[in-house]
């Protein structure tokens, strides 16, 4: 892959400048059945210890937070989507990340589910967590080994890029809404 490696700081930056030429689609590729974060959220922290309606107000608030970021997709027209790879029996993380989930798309995020087979390695070669932004710009994350980003690469070689888009592109259609999903749950 041509691109170039970045920490943490550096990815964020990337980020939101990729995030401010976007025109018509982000797509987002989640693959981990569990993440770690650097500091653990109040909210994950209440989930954790068995208090989920406590988890679950916070994670409103959390949610509230980004209610810009869902205007301004809607108002633009973007296609926005979280593209969720999902194993099952669901991790602790998995669970606490669907109430997180339910809150964001009354927010407006269009969220899609691809249920995977248990036994397929995840992240693997074949998927693991992306960006994209339009056709212009790819941010890869670096999860190490343990599901703690510590950076990732951004890329904007055009082979690389769609070759992100078409996997995407396919997952999206085997997908189904998170709704749907979480009615056979």
């Amino acid at each position: 892959m041509t691109g170039r490696r970045l920490d943490l700081d550096g990815f964020e930056a990337c980020f939101l400048d990729a995030w401010s030429r976007v025109e018509s689609r982000f797509l987002k590729l989640e693959c981990w059945q569990s993440y770690r974060e650097r500091e653990v959220t109040t909210s994950q922290a209440a989930y954790e210890r068995g208090a989920v309606q406590e988890a679950e107000r916070l994670l409103r608030r959390e949610a509230e937070a980004e209610r810009p970021l869902y205007q301004d997709v809607q108002s633009r027209g973007i296609d926005y989507a979280r593209i969720r790879l999902v194993q099952e029996p669901l991790t602790p993380y998995l669970g606490y990340e669907l109430i997180a989930y339910r809150i964001r798309v009354k927010l407006g995020e269009n969220i899609e589910v691809v249920r995977c087979d248990p036994a397929m390695n995840l992240p693997g070669t074949e998927f693991f967590d992306f960006l994209l932004f339009d056709r212009h710009t790819a941010l890869i994350h670096d999860y190490g080994e343990i599901g703690l980003q510590s950076g990732g690469w951004v890329t904007n070689d055009v082979a690389v890029i769609a070759s992100l888009e078409k996997k995407a592109i396919e997952l999206r259609r085997q997908a189904v809404p998170l709704e749907e999903f979480l009615a056979a749950v």
